[in-house]
């Protein structure tokens, strides 16, 4: 059985998040960069917000293909990019700001996520 990888550090998901805001890094070497946390690792790291922002990392080369479903540009799907470049860029600052939140109070942010899951699914019933 393959040795599972270990997680980066917060500081090096943003350093890859920044370069594909900057255009230093493609989309799609940012999902192929967090694929092996994202598809192949059973374990959760210790810092969940680094779970979060590769999760991110692995989806912004997601594109609408042309019969309207979507795929991944780094496996071969061809279209437009679900996610403009701003909504990339937003979406790392949404990030940066719940990562300060989660950094007061860790365990009280994960029952406040978990407390407002719960609620939607309420909803939805």
């Amino acid at each position: 059985m393959p040795e599972q990888p270990e997680f980066p550090a917060r500081a090096e998901v943003l350093r890859r998040w920044r370069d594909v805001v900057a255009g230093a890094t493609s989309r799609e070497d940012g999902h192929r960069w967090a694929a092996p946390w994202v598809e192949g690792v059973a374990s959760s790291p210790e810092d969940v917000m680094v779970l979060t922002g590769l999760q991110y990392l692995h989806g912004f080369d997601l594109v609408l293909e042309a019969n309207g479903g979507y795929g991944h540009s780094a496996s071969g799907a061809e279209g437009p990019y679900i996610k403009p470049p701003e909504e990339v860029e937003a979406d790392l600052d949404h990030w940066l700001r719940q990562s300060a939140l989660y950094d007061e109070d860790p365990p009280g942010y994960v029952a406040r996520k978990i407390a407002a899951a719960q609620e939607a699914l309420k909803r939805e019933r």
